[in-house]
């Protein structure tokens, strides 16, 4: 369902318009809800942008590196799933074959 934020240019008043399919809100006269001004600006307050799904198996050992040395997270656990088979940076850290730090005492 398509949904608008607008600004009156009249009376700033803001509001938002929802519509049940992308034509309906084509066709629509739309006017504000409080001085019922035509004359509307319409606001972009939020956008959702899908994430492609990279496929790191197919990077070279350079692309690869330039992963782990953009320092994000998500991106270097997704690539340690998908090419090592793991869960990520944090494998090592529940391991059985971790290894103990010893005291220096």
């Amino acid at each position: 369902m398509p949904e608008y934020d607008f600004r009156c240019d009249a009376c700033a008043h803001r509001f938002t318009a929802r519509f049940k399919t992308y034509a309906s809100y084509d066709s629509a006269t739309l006017r504000c809800p409080e001085c019922n001004s035509g004359e509307l600006t319409r606001l972009i307050s939020q956008v959702a942008i899908p994430k492609a799904n990279r496929d790191y198996r197919t990077l070279s050992s350079q692309e690869m590196l330039s992963v782990l040395e953009s320092g994000e997270t998500g991106p270097v656990d997704e690539m340690f799933r998908q090419v090592g088979g793991g869960s990520g940076a944090g494998a090592a850290e529940s391991s059985s074959d971790s290894v103990d730090p010893v005291d220096s005492a």
